[in-house]
């Protein structure tokens, strides 16, 4: 019979592999509906191009969806944002606000992907952009993300590691809509558009699970053999006494 401690001890491994199996499964759940999500990213991407104009879309439903904007790029307010690489090298992303034709809304452009020049670090490279109205096809997209950094970017900076949409906006007192276009049109303008698929992280969800699942097993697989050990103990112990008796 078990003493009273091995049993607490039974109940607290029984727990926790209830515990583990159910957060595996969980896990398994998120990453099937981020499988579903990105079916029907690749089914919006095949889709027929939106038009952006003045008013805000509805952003979720078609985020990843062609879009065509008609508008006048703002270069004096171009931002580029630092330590982003293409094949390995370190570079920028280039940011333009775009200026929608026949409003007074603005959308930022993420318009590509330009090498840092390492014998002048605060050169910034050469982008040519249109002074005219001009017609921007691309993807829309998220703002991009936050990454980390030691103290926030001043809000007029040129090369920075973050930018915020609603800030942005606020110092250059204009209408910005809060998501972006990336650029995938064919342009002269010396910019790679090579951006990155979009990820819904559905490969973490099955690390994750595997983890709690390989935690399950452990679990089960001691708490099999502690039992056994237990029994086998208990056996010897009852032959002993009879072998003396």
């Amino acid at each position: 019979m078990l003493k009273a401690r091995e049993i607490v001890t039974l109940i607290f491994a029984l727990a926790l592999i209830l515990v583990t199996a159910l957060l595996g499964r969980w896990q398994l759940d998120r990453a099937e509906y981020k499988k579903a999500l990105t079916a029907r990213i690749a089914e919006r991407m095949q889709a027929p191009p939106l038009i952006q104009a003045g008013d805000a879309l509805d952003f979720k439903p078609n985020e990843w969806r062609h879009v065509i904007a008609y508008g006048e790029y703002s270069a004096d307010w171009t931002v580029y944002l630092q330590n982003r690489q293409h094949n390995d090298q370190p570079g920028f992303w280039v940011l333009t606000p775009l200026h929608i034709v026949g409003s007074q809304t603005y959308i930022m452009v993420m318009r590509g992907w330009v090498p840092r020049n390492f014998d002048a670090i605060d050169l910034l490279p050469k982008v040519k952009t249109p002074r005219k109205i001009t017609q921007v096809d691309g993807r829309l997209a998220p703002a991009p993300s936050q990454w980390f950094s030691f103290a926030p970017d001043p809000p007029g900076a040129v090369i920075r590691q973050n930018i915020e949409l609603t800030q942005f906006a606020k110092y250059h007192n204009i209408k910005m809509l809060p998501y972006v276009i990336q650029e995938m049109g064919v342009e002269k303008d010396g910019l790679v558009r090579s951006w990155p698929q979009p990820d819904v992280g559905m490969y973490t969800n099955y690390g994750y699970a595997f983890q709690w699942y390989s935690m399950t097993a452990l679990g089960l697989g001691l708490t099999i053999y502690f039992l056994g050990k237990r029994v086998r103990d208990r056996s010897r112990t009852l032959r002993h006494k009879e072998l003396h008796s």
